[in-house]
């Protein structure tokens, strides 16, 4: 239903050891890998002794690819070709900024959805957003839901909660026939998520 990044490389209740001990898993999973090429996307999940693993995937993560792909200064093709021929991956530069991502669903997803609900996101006139359309239906009189996730928009802002008032803005129109996770990015669950981590830190 959504997902969300920060201007710096850790989430905001990570500590940057936290971070770099989940880079560390996926840096040596990839290395014992001899011979695969291309994408390795650890799901990871924070505890109080530290990030433990709980899938590999070997694709981009859906939406999380939205939140991280948008912010890649690097260009993905040099980095593809690299892999494609087994040379040295280009150094990535990433734009210290956050993203929050929405998506919006047909109304019962996902054990009973009713599909056919016109989508009326406008992507030249939602804001600074990036509008990704997932499973609909286009006809002569527009686009229509399907029975899955339909709509996805990426705010780009310098922080979490910016970018989560322009998704939520340009996502406004999403009402009959329609649902989105508004909490998703919102300041007080983020603060929920910081508060949870230093809790069981401190047990």
């Amino acid at each position: 239903m959504g997902s969300y990044s920060d201007a710096s490389p850790a989430l905001p209740f990570m500590t940057d050891n936290e971070y770099n001990e989940a880079v560390s898993i996926v840096e040596a999973t990839a290395k014992a890998l001899e011979g695969y090429k291309g994408v390795l996307y650890g799901q990871f999940m924070l505890t109080a002794s530290g990030p433990k693993i709980v899938e590999f995937n070997a694709r981009f993560g859906d939406p999380e690819a939205m939140n991280t792909l948008p912010v890649l200064e690097t260009p993905l093709i040099d980095v593809l070709v690299a892999a494609r021929e087994g040379n040295r991956l280009p150094d990535l530069e990433v734009a210290p900024q956050a993203t929050v991502c929405k998506y919006a669903v047909p109304e019962g997803y996902p054990d009973d959805p009713a599909s056919g609900t016109a989508i009326e996101i406008d992507p030249e006139s939602a804001g600074d957003v990036l509008v990704f359309y997932a499973s609909v239906d286009g006809r002569d009189d527009g686009i229509y839901t399907t029975a899955s996730r339909a709509v996805a928009v990426v705010g780009i802002a310098d922080s979490i909660s910016e970018a989560e008032e322009v998704v939520d803005d340009a996502l406004s129109v999403a009402d009959d026939g329609l649902r989105v996770r508004h909490d998703i990015g919102k300041p007080d669950l983020v603060q929920a998520r910081i508060d949870h981590m230093a809790e069981l830190r401190d047990d």
